[in-house]
């Protein structure tokens, strides 16, 4: 018997597509007709005397070309693994990340599929329209949406939350957190943004047999083409540390704060004299730089409690302490403080544009910036430029396809390594290659330090009584407050922290209001167990007042030189 092949029946939710006559009526294997289709013979038909032969070829049964239901899933995350794969192959063959790095990635990953898998098997009969509804809705993309809601996990939700391609990236900082890897998450957003790991349009990667076979709704998920906000890539590692250590008891280690200190130190360009203190003003304000186990109650997200954001916050307040950014010289007691040199913040902006230039001498064209080019920077371009442009758009753009127009086959695309290959013949280079980053580094580092003076010591007696560390401290509650080295530094270490300008400073004032609350409380209770000691102390006045300013810290233990403070 012949079969017709059509769309599907649609009786009685028959999902059949095959078809057959029978009599003039059309029926489908299933035997339910199909109204409104007869076939009946003209008896006036009587013109064609001749015989038509066709060669009749066997019909291959084809499967429907966008699978659905489970078979849909399973493709999904069939290409999501080979993405995960490649951005692991990329970060230990290309930037040093060690081989069992691989392996712990593996084990997250496999635990991720333990619950996927049970809700696809639980999903597995439904193939209906309801069905493939409640697939879709569950969707959620960090480009489509700002509601915080979507990025936690919901182990009891009866829909399917398929891993998003952030979601990646997070587990692979997981990884390197368990392995106590001094990375950050300023690190993977840098490569994101460099195109440097597997992202940005990253369904490009996926064979054609997955990649044609996939619906919308899970090609759209493997596609971005917008860098990660900041504070997306927080909310993405937030909530899989929280899935991780709530379902599966993972405990996951501080982060290997001594190194992270020191390299963002060093980017920073500041003397290393801010290590002691920001580990002091650690064990003062209580950051044990561990993820949360449980998501906060309030809607609005809990910066202070990110480990990576305390980091950035403490060396922010260690380096106003020892190096404020003021001209006023406050003169320590003792040669044996910290706070006896003081910094150039002039000539520190100058080496940190210095900085800047060199690491970045194709300006625009820049890896970290050329996604971002506008059309006003393109009126900017020289013509080398233009053709860099070109060429990193055809490869990360365009696809590999055949074209069968004569006339697009006039003007045929170079490759990029074939424009390179003439550039390099033909014309000179747009620009000379930049030296190594870490280099660039020690030079600003050797050049700060440079600017670094001495402030001389004058002891506490009678009747005198100089500016000491501390004492008119500047305290920025707003980004319009900030001048132009401190609204510098603040950026720089916003963009290491990957944090907004806006929130950084409110964070610092925050954590400073903390550190003030503990002066006063400490101050409280030596009044009340020892009383007024001298007349001098009845002058003094909070820690950080509410007038913006930092006053006499004389009795902090040690005053805050760093190293009591831990029993405070």
């Amino acid at each position: 018997m012949e079969y017709i092949t059509r769309g599907p029946c649609g009786q009685d939710s028959c999902r059949e597509r095959k078809y057959y006559l029978d009599n003039g009526l059309t029926f489908c294997r299933r035997g339910h007709l199909q109204a409104g289709q007869q076939i009946e013979e003209d008896p006036d038909d009587f013109g064609n005397q001749g015989k038509t032969h066709k060669v009749k070829h066997e019909k291959e049964a084809k499967s429907r070309r966008t699978a659905r239901g489970r078979q849909a899933g399973t493709l999904l995350l069939q290409g999501y693994q080979l993405i995960l794969w490649k951005q692991c192959h990329a970060l230990i063959h290309e930037h040093g990340f060690p081989e069992q790095f691989e392996g712990v990635v593996r084990d997250l990953w496999a635990l991720r599929l333990q619950g996927l898998a049970r809700k696809i098997n639980q999903s597995a009969a439904d193939e209906d329209q309801e069905s493939e509804t409640e697939v879709f809705s569950s969707q959620a993309s960090p480009s489509d949406t700002d509601e915080s809601d979507n990025y936690s996990f919901k182990a009891n939700s009866r829909f399917i939350e398929w891993p998003r391609l952030i979601d990646a990236v997070a587990m692979c900082y997981l990884a390197a957190v368990l392995m106590r890897l001094p990375v950050c998450i300023y690190d993977f957003r840098r490569l994101i943004v460099r195109q440097e790991i597997t992202y940005i349009r990253a369904l490009r990667y996926v064979p054609e047999q997955i990649k044609n076979r996939l619906p919308p709704e899970f090609k759209v998920i493997l596609s971005i083409k917008k860098i990660p906000k900041i504070h997306y890539m927080h909310l993405a590692v937030r909530d899989n540390a929280v899935f991780y250590q709530r379902k599966f008891g993972i405990e996951l280690p501080p982060l290997n704060a001594p190194l992270i200190l020191y390299r963002h130190i060093k980017r920073l360009g500041v003397p290393i004299d801010v290590y002691e203190i920001a580990k002091a003003l650690q064990n003062l304000l209580g950051f044990e730089f561990t993820y949360p186990d449980t998501l906060p109650d309030q809607k609005q997200m809990q910066w202070l409690h990110l480990p990576e954001v305390q980091v950035v916050v403490l060396i922010v307040m260690a380096t106003k302490l020892l190096f404020p950014f003021d001209d006023l010289e406050r003169h320590p007691i003792t040669a044996l403080e910290p706070a006896t040199q003081g910094m150039d913040w002039e000539k520190w902006l100058q080496a940190q544009r210095n900085f800047d230039s060199q690491n970045n001498p194709d300006g625009i064209l820049g890896k970290e910036k050329i996604i971002g080019v506008t059309e006003r920077d393109v009126f900017r371009m020289k013509p080398e430029q233009l053709d860099m442009y070109m060429d990193w758009y055809e490869k990360s753009w365009l696809t590999k396809t055949t074209s069968k127009n004569s006339l697009a086959d006039m003007f045929p695309l170079s490759g990029p390594q074939n424009q390179d290959s003439l550039s390099s013949n033909n014309n000179p280079p747009a620009s000379q290659p930049k030296a190594d980053e870490n280099e660039l580094l020690d030079d600003m580092g050797r050049t700060v330090t440079k600017s670094i003076f001495p402030i001389p010591p004058i002891p506490r007696e009678e009747g005198k009584r100089p500016p000491r560390p501390g004492m008119w401290f500047q305290r920025y509650r707003w980004e319009s407050s900030l001048p132009k080295a401190p609204r510098y530094f603040y950026k720089l270490a916003a963009q290491l922290g990957c944090v907004s300008l806006p929130y950084l400073v409110r964070l610092v004032a925050r954590a400073e209001w903390r550190v003030s609350e503990w002066q006063n409380n400490q101050r409280r209770t030596d009044y009340i167990e020892h009383g007024r000691e001298s007349d001098e102390e009845e002058e003094e006045e909070p820690f950080w007042g509410d007038e913006g300013d930092f006053n006499d810290i004389d009795d902090l233990p040690a005053q805050l030189s760093g190293l009591d403070v831990e029993g405070a």
